[in-house]
Parts: structure tokens; sequence; C-alpha cells
């Protein structure tokens, strides 16, 4: 009987893919824009899908809302060092995971997802370990995760008042908004602080901004989701200011979004109002050079989601 070395395998199967990582990440540039830069970044995100990926089909689902490789990106452009922008990649991907299913646990109650975050949270001790400490990150990364874990709480709090029949005002859904988005700049920012060279806590604003994109455009995408799980919801929230809840969780779920679109301008225009005061704010913003791509997924990021709201309300008049 032939004894079959699959770890040996596994390991030649990686230097492949590394090998095919290092040549995208060597071709990232932004002079040819940042569309085909935004091309070039889903490429090599679906490559580091590959690179170590989990076995879970539950692990599998939630890394597919963690798909953004601008940490790896900013490792690599300000190190040129592969093999430390595949760790961030790696660590960054083992706390988000951390994050969104503990997210998911207090969504629905099932201890399902908190027991997977708790061997998870074992996994980064170790890969933390594993990693020669880098720098302050292995003593500091519990008080991050304190810091964000009230933000559950608050969402708590706003499902409350939604099923409570409450409108909401721009500024408290800018503050939820922000809330939401935080573990980018109090989790994720971290690792970048631990190694980078170039940082500076404006990249933390930056990265903070770009997940408040990111978390804006879920929503949107979310909205039935949302509504059925009683789950707080931006475009839900605004909508609140002329609409009352029961009447959009009354509606079937193919006229959730209708509902919405129809029945109210002010949700489009709090969203609209939040994206262009993100952006306005962004530009002020200084950032070392190796890592000005950020601001430039900014300015794409705001367009893509006024280009989206524009074209479903355009599609809704007609």
């Amino acid at each position: 009987m032939i004894e079959i070395n699959t770890s040996k395998f596994k390991d030649i199967e990686n230097e492949v893919i590394i090998n095919k990582i290092s040549k995208v990440a060597k071709k990232l540039d932004l002079t040819d824009g940042i569309l085909t830069f935004i091309k070039q970044m889903i490429s090599l995100s679906s490559l580091l899908r590959t690179y170590d990926s989990p076995l879970s089909a539950t692990l599998r689902a939630i890394d597919e809302k963690t798909q953004d490789p601008s940490y790896f990106i900013a490792t690599y452009f300000d190190t040129n060092d592969i093999d430390l922008a595949l760790w961030v990649y790696r660590i960054v991907r083992l706390l988000s995971r951390y994050v969104l299913l503990y997210d998911r646990f207090f969504e629905i109650g099932d201890n399902r997802y908190a027991l997977l975050a708790k061997k998870v949270r074992r996994t980064i001790n170790e890969f933390l370990h594993d990693g020669g400490n880098k720098h302050h990150l292995a003593y500091s990364i519990d008080y991050a995760f304190n810091q964000f874990w009230t933000f559950w709480s608050f969402e708590q709090v706003i499902k409350r008042r939604i099923l409570g029949g409450r409108a909401f005002s721009y500024k408290e859904i800018k503050h939820f908004n922000l809330s939401k988005s935080s573990d980018a700049s109090i989790i994720y920012a971290r690792v970048l602080d631990a190694i980078l060279p170039s940082f500076s806590e404006n990249v933390s604003l930056i990265l903070h901004y770009n997940q408040a994109f990111l978390d804006i455009q879920d929503d949107w995408e979310d909205i039935e989701d949302d509504v059925k799980e009683d789950m707080p919801n931006v475009f839900v929230m605004a909508a609140l200011e002329d609409i009352p809840y029961h009447i959009i969780k009354n509606s079937s779920p193919e006229r959730i979004r209708g509902t919405i679109i129809d029945r109210t301008d002010s949700s489009f225009a709090s969203i609209v109002r939040l994206v262009n005061e993100y952006r306005s704010s962004i530009r002020n913003i200084s950032i070392p050079q190796n890592l000005v791509f950020l601001k430039s997924l900014s300015d794409r990021y705001a367009e893509s989601l006024r280009e989206t709201l524009s074209s479903s309300k355009s599609c809704n008049i007609a």
C-alpha cells in the first residue's frame, strides 16, 4: 500500500497559489484608473480565497462577507513583502470571522455561532503566538474586541426602537452606520498599526469610512433579510420618518423594497447625504502616498452607491 503525504501536496499547492498571488500583486497599479485597479483587486481576492481556504461550510459563508483585500494590498505596497502581506490577510480574515460569527449570534441567538467564534478566537491566539507576537497585537487584541463588543448591545437598542415604532433622525442613522463599521478602525486597523512603517491614524479613518460605504451597500442588498429578522438597516431606519415599520414588515418579501421606494423619498435623501458627507470628509484626510489607493477606493465606493440609488429610484419611477 502506497502512503500519500497529503501535507506535502498541500504545501506544493499553496506555493503555486502564493506565486500567482505575488504576480498579481506586482501588477497592481493605479495609473490606469480606479476601475482597472478594482478589477485587479477582484482577481487578487479570488486568488486569496483559494489560499488556506476553510473546510467548514459555515466559515466559507462567513468569508463571503470579508473579501476586501485592502489590508493585504496596504501591507504589500508599504513593505513590498508578500509573506508579510499574506500574514496580514490571514489574521484580518480570522479577526473578521470572529466579529461576523458573533454578529450572527446576536442577530438570531443560535449558540452554534458563538461556539464557533470561540474556536476562531483560540486560532487567533495561536496565530499571533506563531507570528512572533507582531509587536503589541498579541496583548492588545482583547482590548480592541472589548471596545467593539458594545456595538452589539447598541444594535439591540436600535432594534427595540424600530419595533417600538420610533423614527430616526439623520444623525442617529449616521451614528448607527459609523458604529457598525467601527470594527475596521478599532480592530483590523490595529494590525496595520503594528506592521506598517507608514501607518498613521488617518489610515484608520479612511478604512473606517470605506467600511461604512461597504456596510451601506450590504444594507441595500440585505433589506428583505433584515426586515424578516427585524435587524437594523439604514434604509429602513431612514424610511421610518414617512412610513410605519409595521407596513414595511407586513409587506410580502418581494414587495418590501418596493414599499420603501414607493412610499418615501427620505431614505434615499438621507443615505445620499450620508455618502456625500463621508466623501467630503475623506478628501480632507491626508495619508501616506504608499496607501493613497485607499482614498481612490473611497471615491469609487461613494460613486457606486450613488449610481445604485439613482438607478433604483429611476427604475421605480418608470
